[in-house]
């Protein structure tokens, strides 16, 4: 069997304005240019390495020669072969909860919810009804001053369902699309604990199906808010107002486009623009090396896309380098200095109500409760980059 035949090529939809395609193998994906995809098509309809080279050459009329070809193959295409079936980990930790087979029983009951002008409508009605609620509702963020456990186990149970119910929007909108999905799992980015779900097949798709996907999870948590908005106009009860408060603080972090969440990959799509970090990064060191006239390798994607793609992808590189700057420099820090200072007398102050039998404030225990699970969250961060670090030394150490 043609070793290469392991390898399929389909078009990768992007902003570039040279057609690019998509490589597929042991479960990763790789993006190409033109060339190099009609190079590995030759690979693969002729019997020997030789004559594929020798039918590459003809069509590109002598413009490779057969050692240079040769050395394309053992460059960019052999090593594809030999990459692991492991994809990239974005996790720190991670954990599958529902296997993939589990999921379809769900997600291919309720991929048909996407019938787009339906879709947009709903997300346009829940969005206007949000806004609604938050200019009119008088005092949004007042809470009840006594902690309830039933009331707060019943929040987490909420949380916990709603959360489960954006992932299956992400697994149907795969199913509707006709790509498959993986599982649904628990992982830790950064510092943020997270559900999530595979579906690293939609590179396959189109830019608007991408998107589609990548909207889906907030798609079916507006379901949820819909009706909670509805019962709390009719009831005025103040656990529906927490269970709409939650959900708009889950959209603003999921929808958060510097940090690898939906919001993130969602502009990626809407620019065309894959390994969107990685290349934002790579335009701040092309300038820097210009600026520098140090020799620059290879010229950065933003240089290779469309005009209205190329002016997002700049803004973008600008913007998500000064927050993520902006999160390490300062956010972190800043919680640590924070925490060293409140922290023994909001124990203090727990330790008090306990002793005298009464129940702490809500707002005593959400603070102790979120300061312990971020604390808990920076140290295992550290941690683990510790140990990277260590072990890439102990890697470049045994290759010296």
């Amino acid at each position: 069997m043609n070793k290469y035949n392991t390898i399929s090529i389909s078009p990768f939809s992007s902003s570039t304005e040279k057609e690019h395609y998509l490589l597929s193998c042991n479960g990763r994906y790789f993006e190409v240019n033109q060339p190099l995809a009609e190079l590995l098509t030759d690979l693969q309809q002729n019997e020997t390495q030789e004559a594929a080279i020798q039918t590459y050459i003809n069509k590109k009329e002598g413009k490779y020669t057969f050692e240079q070809t040769e050395s394309l193959i053992k460059k960019h295409i052999d090593p594809l072969l030999t990459i692991p079936k492991e994809k990239e980990c974005t996790f720190l930790y991670e954990k599958e909860l529902l296997t993939a087979a589990t999921v379809e029983r769900f997600s291919k009951r309720f991929s048909f919810l996407f019938n787009r002008k339906f879709m947009w409508s709903l997300l346009s009605i829940a969005t206007i009804m949000d806004i609604f609620f938050f200019i009119n509702v008088p005092d949004l963020l007042v809470f009840n001053n006594r902690a309830n456990a039933f009331g707060m186990a019943g929040l987490l149970i909420f949380m916990l369902v709603s959360s489960f119910f954006h992932e299956l929007g992400h697994a149907s909108a795969c199913k509707y699309c006709g790509v498959k999905h993986g599982s649904i799992g628990f992982g830790i980015y950064l510092n943020f604990p997270v559900l999530y779900t595979d579906v690293t097949e939609i590179w396959k798709l189109n830019r608007k199906q991408r998107f589609m996907v990548n909207i889906a999870g907030v798609y079916f948590q507006c379901f949820f808010l819909i009706v909670l908005l509805v019962g709390f106009w009719m009831t005025g009860d103040d656990m529906l107002r927490y269970m709409i408060l939650i959900l708009n603080l889950g959209f603003l972090m999921t929808l958060n486009p510097f940090f690898k969440f939906d919001g993130y990959w969602i502009v990626s799509d809407l620019l065309g623009v894959p390994s969107l970090r990685k290349r934002s990064i790579e335009i701040i060191k092309y300038y820097w090396y210009r600026i520098m006239r140090r020799r620059i390798q290879q010229m950065p994607y933003l240089l290779r896309i469309g005009l209205a793609e190329r002016w997002g992808l700049a803004i973008y590189a600008v913007i998500v380098n000064f927050f993520m700057g902006y999160y390490f420099i300062y956010i972190i820090p800043r919680f640590l200095y924070n925490f060293l200072l409140s922290f023994p007398r909001e124990m203090q102050e727990l330790i008090l109500y306990l002793s005298n039998n009464l129940t702490p404030p809500f707002a005593l225990m959400r603070n102790i409760g979120i300061q312990l699970l971020f604390l808990a969250l920076l140290g295992y961060l550290f941690t683990k980059m510790i140990r990277s670090l260590k072990k890439q030394n102990s890697k470049n150490g045994e290759q010296a």
